[in-house]
């Protein structure tokens, strides 16, 4: 199973980070900032490395949000674990590196706007940060 730990990153009007990575077959689904755990890192250590490597950015603070089971996206429809964290960054400003394509701040609206986010996020995370009042709910007309 792989073993995902992933930061929920929210801009001064709630919208989400998410981000596409640079891929052989040119995906488009966002992902959510993080990685793979590696041997013996804690879920805090894992973050703050990915975090540095995908956006140079410094962790600040993070705090447990919730534990999500699916099949990964990008490994062959491996089981998949992702263990989210509501994350707060050291000053505002990022900047993708390495796998990463592009940054994009999403709201509920989000497909609307043509983004198309992994099953996992879209279907689980996303409906959870609205339920539960993080991610503000855009009403369409």
């Amino acid at each position: 199973m792989i073993d995902h730990i992933a930061a929920l990153i929210f801009d001064s009007e709630n919208n989400l980070l998410v981000l596409r990575k640079k891929t052989p077959d040119n995906r488009k689904e966002c992902i959510l900032p993080g990685g793979k755990r590696e041997e013996n890192e804690t879920d805090e250590q894992t973050l703050k490395r990915e975090l540095l490597e995908e956006l140079s950015a410094e962790v600040e603070d993070m705090k447990f949000y919730k534990i999500y089971y699916d099949k990964a996206v990008f490994e062959q429809e491996e089981d998949f674990k992702q263990t989210t964290y509501i994350t707060k960054l050291e000053g505002k400003n990022i900047s993708i590196k390495n796998e990463i394509k592009e940054a994009l701040w999403i709201n509920s609206d989000y497909e609307s706007k043509g983004i198309k986010c992994n099953p996992t996020l879209s279907l689980k995370i996303i409906p959870d940060l609205i339920n539960d009042g993080i991610l503000k709910l855009i009403h369409k007309s």
